[in-house]
């Protein structure tokens, strides 16, 4: 009988959970379990508050979990104590965290937050930033792009918080005045190399970019645009002192599509063609829509005006998933990938990278050299596993030719 409990609920009081058959049992057995736990290993306050504490990370948040799918709100709060403890007069050693786990039995009693449908809205008390050491893992799911995070809900677009901050009081981010000293710092803060403008358009704010860049620049930061393309001769001028590298988001080579979206093809493409004339490090990305750009003649066009530019120009096809107000047309299949960025190499172009399903592209995520074709640069996502290209200064190890490129 020992083993099956220890198979079921674990081993030692740290190691302790809810056995997974739990969740998946009907709510009667549920709130039956929750109440024969509280009963022996917690407490009732008056009012109604309830609160169980154990030195089990797992089983503090299995029980919070079964409370939420129970319908009530619980807050985890954590303990440090220390390892040496006294029971009855008797020395002791125990666990050096301690888990208490608090809700509710009449949600109506706690108004500290909203109920909005299936979520709970719950204010931020404070904000605080640690050192962190290990593995981070972006998560996306399948349709509604959220997942919960510590029993908080997170949205998992990309782009939307930082395009529509200003505009859209939903994002929750409201702008904040800043110096470019402060900016500059923050960067050396976090160890950047790269100090990036973007959204929206930074052309038309190019004096603030240019008195950061001016900064950044004088300590040896690598100062970059990411654009929609849209340029004049006397901006880029401007810029080109302290702006290196220059990503452009070539978004179809359809002019009604792009009159959809606000812009004209011609003025994008010339945008490109100059950008490219002043020296900038330039990359493209197509973001490839199923429906609006991703037929086969579209991407041969793209490539073909890229390549009559020059074939040195890396293409990066990016995968669409359903985000933010846009949520129509279907997300982009690995298979969609691969066939844009085959039909860039065929074309011509040299460096053709596939995005945004890292792991499921096979080449199209690594830099290899055109001349020898040897593995120049692999990655996963924007994880690096091999990088032969930055300690020769952008030479190819194998045949010794020469790799365009930002190299350093």
């Amino acid at each position: 009988m020992a083993l099956v409990f220890e198979a079921l609920c674990g081993k030692g009081a740290a190691g302790k959970r809810i056995p997974a058959e739990i969740f998946a049992a009907d709510t009667s057995v549920q709130e039956a379990f929750l109440d024969a736990y509280l009963a022996g290993d917690g407490h009732e306050y008056a009012g109604g508050k309830l609160s169980v504490t154990t030195v089990s990370r797992g089983l503090a948040y299995g029980v919070a979990l079964l409370i939420l799918r129970l319908g009530h709100l619980p807050s985890i709060y954590v303990t440090s104590v220390g390892a040496e403890g006294e029971i009855q007069g008797r020395p002791v050693r125990r666990h050096p965290e301690q888990f208490s786990v608090v809700w509710h039995r009449d949600r109506r009693s706690w108004q500290k937050f909203r109920e909005v449908g299936n979520h709970f809205l719950i204010p931020v008390k404070s904000v605080a930033s640690e050192p962190f050491e290990g593995d981070v893992y972006n998560l996306e799911v399948e349709e509604e792009h959220s997942y919960v995070a510590g029993f908080c809900a997170v949205k998992n677009c990309q782009n939307a918080l930082t395009s529509q901050a200003l505009r859209d009081p939903a994002m929750g981010v409201p702008p904040q005045e800043v110096t470019a000293h402060e900016i500059v710092n923050f960067a050396f803060h976090n160890r950047a190399r790269v100090l990036t403008s973007t959204y929206n358009e930074h052309l038309i704010t190019s004096e603030w970019a240019v008195e950061v860049f001016k900064e950044g620049k004088a300590r040896g930061l690598t100062c970059s645009y990411v654009s929609n393309g849209n340029a004049t001769a006397e901006v880029l001028d401007y810029i080109r002192p302290y702006v290196d590298l220059y990503k452009v988001d070539l978004k179809s080579f359809d002019d009604k599509h792009y009159r959809q979206l606000g812009g004209v093809l011609k003025t994008i493409l010339e945008g490109i063609r100059m950008i490219h004339r002043q020296g900038f490090w330039l990359e493209i990305v197509t973001l490839v829509i199923p429906g609006f750009n991703d037929s086969n003649e579209e991407l041969r066009e793209v490539a073909q005006f890229l390549v009559s530019i020059s074939p040195d120009i890396p293409w990066h096809v990016t995968a669409f998933h359903k985000d933010y107000k846009m949520r129509d047309p279907a997300n982009t299949t690995a298979e969609t990938l691969v066939r844009a960025a085959e039909i860039g190499v065929a074309e011509g172009l040299r460096y053709v990278y596939a995005g945004n399903l890292p792991g499921q592209v096979g080449p199209f995520e690594n830099t290899y050299c055109p001349s020898c074709k040897a593995l120049l640069i692999k990655r996963v996502g924007y994880t690096i596993l091999m990088n032969l290209l930055t300690p020769t200064g952008g030479i190819c190890p194998s045949c010794l030719s020469k790799i365009p490129g930002a190299w350093s």
